[in-house]
Parts: structure tokens; C-alpha cells; sequence
């Protein structure tokens, strides 16, 4: 099996802001867990759920499209939950890690075909998402399926 390494550098511009290099663009991305809604640039956990969410996306609308299904519109909208966010803090003597917890959200899907149908490409995407199958294995992870016409 071929290996092909997806390289980015990272590096800090201003005082805890980093700019992230990914083939030709960048991005910045601010604090680590980012706890105020005033933040200037999403936080290193939100651009995980936002990678998340939008590997999902597009890995849905590719299945689909390989299979001739048509799809009107995707979203999804996802929650992140960290085991415990005092530790990422140094809070003394807090247990756990400040790892994700859990992940949950729902995808909603405007097509004209029907639950069963949708059910199996949506289950297809999953079992060919990288980011999906690789927080699977470190958190509890459940993203429901709703099919709008």
C-alpha cells in the first residue's frame, strides 16, 4: 500500500496566534481550546471539529455523487466535549486528561431519496473518512443522520 504523507508547517506569528501551511493556503488558528466567543481566530479544538465536520461533508457529497444520488444541500452541525478541561488548564489536582470526550452531532441532508437509501451512503462515508476513523479510536463519537426533502 502506497504511503503518502500530508505535510504542514506551523508557526507563530503573534502572541498566541499560530499560521498553519498546508500545500498553498494557510490559516490561523488561535488559542488551544479557545473559551471566550470573542476570540479573533477559531480555536486548535474547533478547527478539529470543523476538519470533522467538513471531511464528512464532503466524503458524503462524493459517495453520493459516485452512486448518481442527487443531494440538494449538507450540513452538519457538531459538538466537542473534552474529558476535562481543567487539566488543560493545570488546575492542581484535577484528574483526567484534556482530551476529547466525546463528539456528537447531526448531519442533515436535503435529497429526494429515500432514509434507507441515504442511510447507506452516509455509513459508506463514515467507513472512508480519515478524520472519523481516526477520532473514533480516542473518543465516543455519534453523528446522526436526518433526511430532509
Amino acid at each position: 500500500m502506497p504511503e503518502h504523507l500530508f505535510p504542514v508547517r506551523v508557526q507563530r506569528t503573534t502572541s498566541r496566534v499560530a499560521r498553519a501551511y498546508a500545500r498553498a493556503q494557510s490559516f490561523d488558528v488561535g488559542s488551544q481550546t479557545g473559551l471566550r466567543d470573542s476570540e479573533a481566530q477559531p480555536s486548535a479544538v474547533e478547527y478539529v471539529l470543523g476538519a470533522l465536520g467538513g471531511d464528512l461533508v464532503c466524503g458524503l457529497e462524493r459517495a453520493a455523487e459516485g452512486l448518481g444520488i442527487p443531494l440538494h444541500a449538507i450540513e452538519i452541525s457538531l459538538n466537542g466535549r473534552l474529558d476535562n478541561i481543567l487539566t488543560h488548564l493545570g488546575v492542581v489536582g484535577e484528574q483526567g486528561h484534556p482530551g476529547f470526550r466525546a463528539i456528537d452531532g447531526t448531519v442533515y441532508v436535503s435529497t429526494d431519496s429515500d432514509q434507507p437509501t441515504i442511510e447507506s451512503v452516509w455509513q459508506r462515508t463514515l467507513a472512508r473518512s480519515p478524520l472519523y476513523n481516526t477520532l473514533t479510536r480516542c473518543a465516543d463519537v455519534t453523528i446522526r443522520l436526518a433526511v430532509m426533502p
